[in-house]
């Protein structure tokens, strides 16, 4: 059985990029505010873990590469986002197991999961920004 928010083997991409019960569940947690704050800050912040991961798998940093996958499977866990959080557990995975060359394969489709999810929330973002505007 998989963790939830992990892809598994038979279930690969099936798990939405977004999905927006983690937030929802966030929200009756922290707030909806500080909930919408998270999703923010985690789409400001993605250049940086992006790059972070990046940097420490070209690098052959085993301990900045682990700590980028944390980092990223955490935050990705916590908004909602699904596929990457996936990713993110590989990758930490293949690491453990096998080093940075065999992570830093997985890297292209961190980076291009990372991207959509980003465009995503930003999306969702502007949508819930429009609905909660007051009309004139």
């Amino acid at each position: 059985m998989t963790a939830p928010g992990i892809p598994s083997e038979e279930t690969g991409n099936a798990l939405p990029l977004v999905d927006p019960t983690a937030l929802r569940v966030l929200a009756e947690d922290v707030g909806p505010e500080s909930a919408a704050s998270f999703a923010r800050d985690f789409v400001r912040i993605w250049p940086r873990r992006r790059d972070n991961l990046t940097a420490a798998l070209k690098q052959d940093d085993y301990d900045g590469a682990l700590d980028a996958a944390l980092s990223l499977r955490t935050s990705s866990t916590m908004v909602g986002a699904s596929q990457l959080a996936g990713l993110a557990c590989e990758l930490e995975r293949r690491l453990r197991a096998d080093g940075t060359a065999a992570a830093a394969r997985l890297l292209p489709a961190v980076v291009e999961c990372g991207e959509r999810t980003v465009a995503v929330l930003v999306e969702d973002n502007a949508a819930d920004d429009g609905a909660s505007s007051p009309r004139a």
